[in-house]
């Protein structure tokens, strides 16, 4: 039986890391390493308010860096950093 290969799929055998210190060669990390400002565009629904009241509420919950991060990109997206305490 022939098989086939899809190139479209994630390979079982990634080429060298060495470009990308964040990933350790495991296609869940090649696909978890998407940049955070692609991950932060998905907040663009959210208004302006909405987003600074997530984002602090966020701090005072102490809730995962990895969220706080993408929160703060998206504010710094929408040049929002000024607002981000107040």
């Amino acid at each position: 039986m022939n098989q086939r290969t899809y190139p479209y799929l994630v390979s079982q055998q990634p080429e060298s890391s060495e470009s990308d210190p964040r990933s350790n060669g495991d296609p869940v990390e090649l696909i978890a390493a998407r940049r955070l400002s692609d991950k932060a565009s998905l907040l663009r629904p959210l208004q302006d308010e909405h987003l600074l009241e997530v984002y602090r509420e966020a701090k005072k919950m102490n809730l995962s860096e990895e969220f706080i991060e993408l929160l703060e990109e998206a504010i710094s997206m929408r040049h929002l950093e000024h607002r981000r305490e107040a």
